[in-house]
């Protein structure tokens, strides 16, 4: 796969996602960023943070993080199978998301092809916002993961 874009002054993904790896706790800067400069340990940087590709990156997206204030990935093989894209975003964030899908046709394409959104917005695991238009219409449904795993399994 080759890619087409760098992070350039994004590095939003040193503070949304969990890292356990490193110890670092979701929706908290890694100790190993300065924010923005980047990452101070690149080149030894752990596995988990080389492997890790986000949408706007993969070219699934023209949304760059750092603008949006939110980060959307395919987080594992599930995720294609399923057509959900898992998302970081920055609570106060959240009310602009539905609108900053919607300005992007890679992403308005992708939801054509039923692919929904599943948005973490705080450090509880269990807070979980879906943006699924075909499912909920054009709103966030906001579900406790648990319960909503249950259901939907």
């Amino acid at each position: 796969m080759s890619l087409t874009r760098e992070c350039g002054d994004c590095h939003l993904c040193c503070k949304l996602p969990e890292i356990p790896s490193i110890k670092k706790e979701s929706f908290n800067w890694c100790k190993n960023c300065t924010i923005g400069v980047g990452c101070n340990i690149y080149s030894k940087r752990p596995d988990k943070c080389k492997d890790f590709l986000c949408a706007y990156i993969l070219g699934f997206t023209d949304i760059k993080p750092s603008k949006s204030g939110f980060m959307i990935f395919p987080e594992n093989e599930m995720s294609y199978n399923h057509k959900i894209f898992t998302v970081y975003c920055e609570e106060y964030k959240l009310d602009h998301f539905i609108k900053n899908i919607q300005k992007d046709y890679k992403m308005l394409n992708m939801m054509e092809d039923d692919w929904a959104f599943h948005i973490r917005y705080n450090n509880n695991d269990n807070h979980l916002a879906i943006y699924d238009p075909k499912r909920f219409g054009n709103e966030l449904k906001f579900v406790n993961r648990e319960e909503y795993a249950k259901v939907n399994t």
